[in-house]
């Protein structure tokens, strides 16, 4: 007995779902159809094989290599842009001389 896994995406009402299907096929007796033995449907790929019963690593990255699933932990974050710290005593210096004249004028 082997285990084949299938899985799609289907977009229903504006959000994209996840189905997973994992098939036992019987390659030792001929004529054998394949049999479905779980299904999973979510809008999170991992959920939508957990629910299926799809533990084994290798088959998760080949599914999510065929419908071109970026993980989590490759995607890019985008910071936003923020001022950078000098290191440069006189700046530093002329930022503290500003803040202590504009906290003596209050």
């Amino acid at each position: 007995m082997e285990n084949i896994y299938k899985a799609y995406t289907k977009e229903i009402n504006g959000k994209t779902f996840y189905f997973v299907k994992k098939f036992s096929a019987f390659p030792e007796y001929k004529n054998c159809p394949t049999v479905l033995d779980t299904m999973g449907m979510h809008t999170n790929f991992y959920k939508a094989c957990n629910i299926a019963h799809v533990n084994d690593d290798i088959a998760i990255s080949k599914l999510t290599n065929e419908l071109h699933i970026i993980p989590d932990t490759a995607r890019v974050i985008h910071l936003p842009k923020i001022k950078s710290i000098t290191h440069s005593l006189l700046k530093n210096t002329q930022h503290a001389i500003l803040k202590f004249k504009l906290a003596s004028i209050n």
